[in-house]
């Protein structure tokens, strides 16, 4: 094994994140603090969020920021 390698990141989408967390998409906006309607905007265009909410997501999440696909 290259001791130079990184590790394989395993990205999931915010979608696949809400799923294998076993979340409604009400509960993700109400502890985010928005509209469902707003989440539903977040999941269909992930690119579009600031660093804070990209940031708020990954720490509810409990994953490294790296480990959400915003760009699918």
């Amino acid at each position: 094994m290259n001791p130079n390698a990184e590790s394989t990141i395993h990205m999931k989408t915010l979608r696949e994140w809400r799923a294998y967390k076993k979340l409604s998409k009400r509960k993700v906006a109400e502890v985010l603090g928005v509209s469902e309607s707003t989440y539903v905007r977040m999941e269909k265009k992930p690119h579009k969020l600031s660093i804070e909410t990209a940031v708020a997501l990954s720490e509810f999440y409990q994953c490294d920021l790296k480990e959400i696909n915003f760009f699918e």
